[in-house]
């Protein structure tokens, strides 16, 4: 059964798996598909992110298949690990089997090589301690010795041991994630191990990046919103920050939000890939937090970059933006300089937080019609002028610009009339000279 439904994989990814075994044969080296794919494969899922595991040196063996394929390889020889890439996002990674054992609650583990069997009876949950071998011997075969396949088909989520949130508190999350992605249900002994460590604080003790990776892929969900609340049901969510609360409005908002991201794709389809639906949940679930606290937590969390400048602008912008947008009378060029600083991300967040017809209407104008407005002059032809290089440069392209966004100038010849004008005006040339 298993060997029918690879065989049904689209056909770059089954060739790669068959010179996978071909090469597994040949070194004489077991190398099995885990976890994941294994578990979408059998509900009849499309995950086409493979994972192998190998009874040895998986560095070796990945980089066999890279010069075989041409394709790139990053290594990390402290964990034994191997990622694969190759033409159109193609991705595969290769890990040495191994055994792991906690020092303390909530450590970092302790990873020795080991065999399949150690390999998946480390993992999280039944359901994804399940393997495929792939070399000749046994091609097809099922490995699962926690009773992963059972679950599977009862829509159950097990922990393999009653330690397993202690060594590891982010499967709490994880387990709540995989519950709501797929409609099953935590089983009830995992249940009561995942109380007993939220009533031990292990959330509080693990490292905080850790939690954040756990809390960007809830994010990413099909519906986060489901998975944040039954998070807020087991464990509550001041882990995140303190007195951090369920907040009824966050249904409203992410309906909203979907409902603006569809619109955007339908409108800017060209721009749809700039823009990260999760970071605009993100800026929405965290904007009931004061300013303060949420540059805290975001701290604390080390959350990446861009997406600590968009949740903290919208926050801090929103209001001041939303204020005057609001108005009746505002100049065209006075909403670029408003919104054109910001992502797309943040402008769509704001205007599922505005109730205001209007401000959504300057939004659409500012998208539909000043966004990426450009001058037809440049810093030359103010060189050319003989105006002095230097800040004053910025000052009046930015002038010329909301005269062109106003109306004022359309084409080159008239832009060039009004520089004369503002030359004139700043009276900042070198020698005089006459456009």
């Amino acid at each position: 059964m298993l060997l029918k439904k690879i065989n049904e994989l689209p056909q770059s990814l089954l060739d790669f798996v068959l010179a996978v075994g071909r090469l597994s044969d040949l070194e004489k080296v077991p190398v099995y598909l885990v976890g994941g794919f294994v578990r979408d494969l059998m509900l009849e899922g499309k995950n086409f992110d493979m994972d192998f595991v190998v009874e040895g040196d998986a560095i070796l063996f990945a980089t066999q298949l890279a010069r075989t394929f041409s394709y790139k390889i990053l290594t990390h020889r402290r964990f034994g690990t191997a990622t694969l890439t190759g033409r159109e996002g193609f991705k595969v990674d290769f890990a040495s089997a191994r055994r792991e054992t906690y020092a303390a609650p909530a450590a970092l583990p302790n990873v020795t090589f080991g065999n399949i069997n150690d390999d998946l009876l480390r993992r999280d949950f039944t359901i994804n301690a399940m393997a495929i071998r792939v070399h000749a011997q046994g091609v097809g075969e099922l490995i699962d010795r926690a009773g992963g396949k059972k679950d599977l088909s009862e829509g159950i989520i097990r922990a393999l041991h009653d330690l397993s949130f202690i060594d590891d508190p982010t499967r709490i999350l994880r387990a709540v994630r995989f519950e709501q992605r797929f409609g099953f249900r935590i089983e009830k002994e995992t249940h009561t191990w995942i109380k007993r460590s939220v009533d031990d604080g292990v959330l509080c003790r693990v490292q905080k990046h850790r939690v954040r990776d756990e809390l960007v892929l809830m994010f990413k969900e099909k519906d986060p919103l489901k998975c944040f609340k039954r998070l807020h049901e087991i464990c509550g969510l001041s882990f995140i920050a303190p007195r951090f609360k369920f907040q009824n409005q966050w249904k409203a908002y992410f309906q909203a939000a979907s409902k603006r991201i569809s619109w955007f794709a339908e409108n800017f389809h060209y721009k749809k890939s700039h823009i990260e639906p999760h970071t605009m949940l993100m800026g929405l679930f965290f904007y009931c937090l004061p300013l303060g606290d949420l540059k805290k937590m975001m701290h604390s969390f080390a959350f990446h970059k861009h997406e600590t400048s968009r949740i903290i602008s919208l926050k801090s912008e929103f209001l001041k933006v939303h204020e005057e947008l609001r108005r009746k009378n505002v100049k065209a060029s006075r909403i670029y300089k408003l919104l054109e600083p910001l992502t797309y991300e943040v402008i769509l967040a704001m205007t599922v937080l505005s109730k205001n017809h209007l401000f959504f209407e300057r939004v659409k104008e500012f998208l539909f019609f000043y966004n990426g407005q450009r001058l037809h002059v440049k810093g030359e032809d103010l060189k050319a002028a003989g105006l002095t290089p230097g800040p004053m440069y910025k000052r009046i392209l930015n002038e010329l610009l909301s005269a062109k966004i106003d109306g004022e100038v359309n084409t080159r010849e008239e832009e060039l009339e009004f520089l004369k004008k503002m030359t004139h005006q700043h009276g900042c040339f070198k020698t005089t000279t006459v456009l």
